[in-house]
């Protein structure tokens, strides 16, 4: 009786062993090998010397990004380059602050002509992609149509995100991944609001995780940009380190309310 007792504290011993390990929640170097680091614990250097990522950026037409810069501007069909690309307007206001969407994406179109490093290069051929940015300027419609939520100009900003998905659903690397490689800009709060949630496996440009669940947008799988700059820097500081010159931080909370959970 013993015996059988014993026999059996063994089995489910080395059952619950062999399950931990299969799903990785021990480490039997840690045990046995007290001395090497754990295979958890170890990080690859960064090295400035690495590839940089080859993302593939999708062909939008201009009614989904730049073509809502100006609603003056004619959709010539002509591909945005680097060369024609419109320039950010001036008199945006704070439509600015979440201008990382324009800005990442003139930066893939950024076609060279100094010794800069780049950490992310174009490729034409989806193919050579290691992700795939998708050019939706999702706040800027916000801003642009509808922003006051009860307009009904708000029906082109759900219209578009419509759009973008049926557009995104027929491509073969959507598909592939279920858009798990797909980047799309997110930035202000209500960008996206109507149909948010059918991009939550795709990587998310965010200022925030103040208006997501965690289980849509987080830090596992989505990257925080910072406010664009609306106002221009200081630049006439006289001593040689201002920074430390300082004795009081000032710090612009903005306007937006963010709503608790």
């Amino acid at each position: 009786m013993f015996g059988k007792a014993i026999l059996a504290l063994v089995f489910f011993f080395l059952l619950f062993i062999s399950y931990s390990i299969f799903i990785g929640t021990v480490d039997l170097r840690s045990y046995f090998f007290p001395i090497l680091p754990s295979q958890a614990n170890v990080r690859a250097p960064c090295s400035i010397e690495s590839s940089p990522l080859s993302v593939y950026m999708y062909d939008l037409p201009r009614r989904f990004n730049v073509g809502m810069l100006n609603r003056r501007w004619k959709f010539d069909g002509v591909p945005v380059t680097g060369s024609n690309l419109p320039k950010w307007p001036e008199n945006s206001g704070l439509k600015k602050q979440h201008s990382v969407e324009y800005w990442m994406m003139a930066s893939l179109l950024y076609e060279g002509g100094g010794n800069e490093a780049a950490e992310a290069v174009r490729v034409l051929d989806p193919e050579l992609a290691d992700a795939f940015f998708v050019p939706f300027f999702s706040s800027l419609s916000f801003n642009t149509h509808g922003h006051n939520m009860t307009d009904p100009d708000t029906e082109l900003d759900r219209q578009l995100q419509i759009d973008i998905l049926k557009y995104l659903r027929k491509s073969k690397y959507w598909q592939r991944s279920a858009g798990r490689d797909h980047i799309i800009p997110m930035h202000h709060p209500n960008a996206f609001r109507f149909l948010r949630e059918q991009v939550n496996a795709s990587i998310l440009i965010v200022a925030d995780f103040g208006r997501y669940p965690k289980s849509m947008s987080n830090l596992r799988k989505d990257v925080v940009a910072p406010y664009v700059h609306v106002v221009d820097a200081f630049t006439d500081d006289s001593s040689p380190d201002p920074f430390n010159s300082r004795t009081t931080l000032l710090f612009f909370m903005g306007r937006t309310v963010r709503k608790d959970f």
